[in-house]
């Protein structure tokens, strides 16, 4: 009998098997991140504060995550490009969203975060470490404000670009 394995939409168009930060092994101690307070066991981080304490106290293995690897290494996974008049008349509301979009994803993964903000000449660039991330801020923005949103994914760099524009 053949079975197939249930994959939600989600996670389709995210390959996290070829993110080099990632480890393919998770290490068989508890660790944390002595810069974003991240705890790291069974191969997976999550964020608990009171916990950080008591194993910062318990001295536990101090690893950086891979998020703030990437951040300091400067090595995005995605790529938002925010573009249009409507973009200059309403750039706090949009980057207020930007920044809600961050705080929730975080909440769930404390790998996806924003690594810098960029603003050109009628643009503005948003770096994130998780490929995921810079797809949610696209949709997000769409879904506020609509306009045209464009995906492309870039195979040899392990990168998404994920392009937002709306004329006013």
């Amino acid at each position: 009998m053949l079975t197939s394995r249930f994959e939600p939409a989600s996670r389709k168009n995210v390959d996290r098997t070829r993110d080099s930060y990632i480890p393919r092994k998770g290490p068989l101690d508890v660790g944390v991140c002595p810069d974003c307070h991240a705890i790291n066991r069974k191969k997976r981080w999550y964020l608990d504060e009171v916990e950080y304490v008591s194993l910062a106290r318990a001295s536990a293995v101090r690893r950086r995550c891979p998020a703030c690897r990437k951040i300091a290494d400067g090595f995005p996974s995605g790529v938002v490009t925010l573009r249009g008049g409507f973009l200059r008349t309403h750039r706090d509301e949009i980057l207020t969203i930007v920044r809600n979009e961050e705080r929730r994803a975080r909440g769930t993964n404390p790998l996806e975060r924003i690594m810098a903000i960029r603003e050109g000449d009628g643009s503005v660039e948003i770096l994130t470490t998780d490929e995921k991330l810079a797809q949610r801020v696209g949709r997000e923005i769409r879904k506020a404000y609509q306009g045209t949103v464009s995906y492309k994914w870039s195979e040899d760099a392990n990168l998404v670009r994920v392009n937002w524009s709306r004329e006013a």
